[in-house]
């Protein structure tokens, strides 16, 4: 059996971490969270019960600089780092590349965490697009195709390159997730995540204005910012699901990983003169 992980050589002053029952918590924290975050949306941006601009903004799941978009970026981010303390826990059982492979998946999620905050992506992707089509004569080869893109800038040169690298990701993390039986989470997970990108993709097309004059007028909504904006709440609360299904596999292969289901947390102390 696998050695318990350890944080220090040192034997004194340990704490024994019972991963399963974290696990647990973290699921349901998350979603629990997931569910305020909507409710706190619909009070303070449809119902408007704070006639506050800001207050509004605060709770914009749809908008950056926001709690639920802080609350998203800090789950991609922790994914990231569960991802690096695996790599830490298996340094002396695995290959060198297979750590590379473990750093190279924690530094993708913590890079999403920071985009996904910031929206690096559509502002690197409109100036990505301004500068492919500057010139005056028409671009061809795969630039010319890219820039075909009918949707938002980003998906022009920006998402593919996050396409491949999740895709590197996932065939990396299949190998290690299928002896272990727990393929599942990445089938959850990134199959959640590329349905909200692709509802991403649908909103940036130039008919969903129509679309979402027509689903005014069938419902009978009184305002059409109730129809778009909940299209981009569902959209952002996939997002975070789908971000929350692969933390929770990651973290199912640490507690494999670790002997009796734990992590050993160890004090050092300096020992005395």
């Amino acid at each position: 059996m696998n050695q318990p992980a350890h944080l220090s050589t040192a034997q004194n002053d340990s704490l024994a971490v019972p991963l399963q029952r974290w696990i647990r918590l973290i699921c349901i924290s998350s979603l629990s969270l997931q569910a305020l975050f909507v409710l706190g949306d619909y009070l303070f941006n449809y119902r408007d019960i704070a006639n506050s601009d800001n207050v509004r903004q605060l709770w914009n799941i749809a908008r950056e600089e926001s709690l639920p978009t802080w609350f998203s970026s800090m789950q991609a981010q922790a994914v990231g780092l569960t991802a690096w303390l695996i790599a830490f826990v298996q340094t002396n059982r695995i290959s060198r590349l297979q750590r590379w492979g473990w750093l190279g998946v924690g530094l993708l999620f913590l890079w999403i965490g920071i985009d996904d905050y910031a929206s690096v992506h559509e502002k690197l992707g409109n100036v990505l697009e301004r500068m492919a089509t500057a010139g005056e004569s028409p671009v061809g080869g795969l630039t010319g195709l890219l820039l075909e893109n009918p949707s938002y800038s980003w998906f022009t040169f920006i998402a593919p390159t996050f396409a491949v690298c999740a895709l590197v990701a996932l065939v990396f993390l299949w190998c290690a997730f299928r002896p272990l039986g727990l393929t599942r989470y990445l089938v959850d997970g990134f199959g959640i995540l590329a349905l909200s990108q692709g509802l991403d993709f649908i909103e940036g097309l130039d008919a969903m204005e129509r679309a979402y004059d027509d689903l005014q007028q069938h419902f009978a909504i009184e305002r059409r910012y109730a129809v778009s904006h909940s299209f981009r709440v569902f959209e952002e609360v996939l997002e975070m699901l789908g971000t929350l299904m692969i933390w929770l596999g990651l973290l199912c292969y640490l507690a494999i990983q670790c002997d009796g289901r734990r992590l050993i947390l160890v004090n050092a102390k300096e020992p005395s003169s």
